[in-house]
């Protein structure tokens, strides 16, 4: 059987903080490889950048994360390439059917909150893994502590978010460099990204 990570997220753009959060999870648990999953149609926000860019800023990503990290990582790209437009917990519930695979979602504790009110009174907090990061700001409930299937590990200290990144870009602010890989900052500066 196969352990696998699944990371999905927005990504839009990733940054350091993604990158400093894979590895965190790897130095406390061990997995075979690791699925990068950037989120196509979303019922909690808009995403406006195409899905080309996100694509290409995608395996850009997993490029500079596959030598950092010393298991195999892949880009799905299921959501980005479905024109019917399924929804995040469509395709990880494709994804987690698969045979010969074990797998784990990687998720901070803001999103595993959201995803608990949604999803407590069904099965999936009783029968899917997960492994969710703490975030500064944001209290544990207890009932996660008495779950088996989620693995609580403390959050990196890189505080970085995308949205901190795209509106430091908007207000012309060239810091952002800092917190995203080098050809990721290539990429938002030649295709102008996140400027509107």
């Amino acid at each position: 059987m196969k352990k696998v990570l699944i990371y999905p997220g927005a990504f839009n753009p990733p940054h350091y903080g993604h990158i400093s959060t894979v590895e965190l999870v790897l130095k406390k648990q061990s997995f075979d490889e690791v699925w990068i999953i950037p989120s196509g149609k979303r019922d909690d926000k808009v995403i406006e950048t195409s899905y080309e860019d996100r694509r290409n800023l995608g395996n850009i990503f997993v490029e500079f994360l596959k030598p950092k990290i010393g298991v195999p990582v892949k880009l799905v790209t299921d959501e980005l390439d479905d024109l019917d437009g399924k929804f995040t917990h469509e395709i990880l519930g494709k994804i987690k059917s698969q045979q010969g695979i074990e797998v784990t979602q990687l998720i901070g504790l803001d999103g595993m909150m959201n995803l608990y009110q949604k999803l407590r009174d069904s099965s999936a907090f009783e029968t899917e893994k997960y492994t969710v990061v703490r975030r500064f700001g944001y209290e544990t409930p207890e009932s996660f502590f008495h779950n088996r299937n989620i693995v609580m590990i403390d959050g990196s200290q890189q505080d970085i978010s995308s949205t901190q990144i795209r509106n430091m870009i908007h207000c012309g602010d060239d810091n952002y460099k800092k917190l995203v890989p080098e050809k990721i900052a290539d990429y938002i500066k030649n295709h102008s990204l996140y400027l509107n």
